[in-house]
């Protein structure tokens, strides 16, 4: 008896709940509109985690590497380091200016990596060292010297996240890289216009050690720049015997540069730049300065020759 009164008992609440239903239809269809607005609340908040971790994958990886990169203290070369937007042609050709196989369609390497500086810009000492040559290269790098640096203070600078660029085709030379058999000791900047030290000299990171030019360049180059280096060995050729510089710098790619930057670089793209004929004036072939001369106008020449002249530009516009 106790269960059938339960049954009724029940049975009877759920009528008065369907009663009250009936009665007050509102609330029941307030009630389903605040759950479905919940639900797509909800939903929204997922979608949104969603995309947002997704964003992470993709870039997240980009902004640990800065914030690792960014945790090594470095010097540039240059302050401000850009790659050359414009090849010596004042064509847009970013990669043309990357170290690796990135010119003529792959068929030739590029050693260095060609950073934008208009002539006369400060170049520093990345690192402690000694100048160890210094020479007028007549075939393409103009007035150039090295800079020899501890292995082991190089080391401390190479960028933790550092990955070979498929679009360099780097992966056909990056195997050479193994600082445990080829230590790495040399620095070698090139196209310079002055130069503020002599062979022998020690130097400390950040001391200003030259002035960019456009020596060794093309004639009438629409791209002056600081050709750099990291070198195994001193005038070796070919990428075997070095590394690329983004190895151990960061240095703004194309893509990374601003409306102003690349507005900068477009606006030096739209001059020849010459150098001085004669700027090997006062150096030896075997790297040495020369002693007092007279020029055949009668003044002298200083001890030291470390400046090139000045350097002349010929404004011209695009057609």
């Amino acid at each position: 008896m106790e269960n059938e009164n339960k049954n009724v008992d029940e049975i009877l609440d759920e009528k008065k709940e369907e009663k009250a239903g009936k009665e007050n239809p509102k609330s029941g269809k307030k009630t389903g509109v605040i759950l479905g607005i919940t639900a797509l609340l909800i939903l929204g908040i997922i979608i949104f985690g969603m995309i947002f971790n997704r964003k992470n994958v993709n870039s997240g990886n980009n902004v640990v590497n800065e914030e690792e990169d960014d945790k090594i203290f470095r010097i540039d070369p240059i302050k401000n380091p850009q790659v050359t937007y414009y090849n010596f042609r004042g064509e847009v050709y970013p990669d043309w200016a990357k170290f690796g196989l990135t010119r003529s369609n792959g068929a030739r390497g590029h050693q260095g990596i060609d950073i934008f500086a208009l002539p006369g810009t400060d170049v520093y000492a990345v690192l402690d060292g000694k100048i160890v040559d210094m020479y007028v290269d007549k075939t393409g790098y103009g007035l150039n010297f090295y800079l020899e640096v501890n292995p082991k203070e190089l080391e401390k600078i190479k960028r933790k996240n550092y990955k070979p660029k498929e679009s360099a085709r780097e992966w056909a030379y990056s195997p050479n890289y193994d600082p445990n058999t080829m230590q790495i000791k040399y620095i070698r900047y090139c196209h310079l216009s002055e130069v503020n030290v002599k062979i022998g000299d020690t130097v400390k990171a950040g001391q200003v050690i030259a002035k960019s030019g456009t020596t060794g360049n093309a004639s009438g180059t629409h791209a002056p720049h600081l050709h750099f280096e990291i070198a195994f060995e001193m005038r070796g050729k070919g990428l075997i015997n070095r590394v690329d510089p983004e190895m151990y710098f960061k240095i703004k790619n194309g893509d990374k540069m601003t409306k102003q930057e690349i507005k900068a670089q477009t606006e030096a793209a739209k001059t020849e730049w010459f150098e001085t004929k004669g700027y090997d004036a006062g150096f030896r072939d075997k790297s040495i300065f020369v002693e007092k001369k007279e020029n055949p106008d009668g003044s002298k020449m200083g001890k030291n020759m470390n400046k090139v002249g000045n350097l002349k530009s010929k404004k011209i516009r695009k057609k």
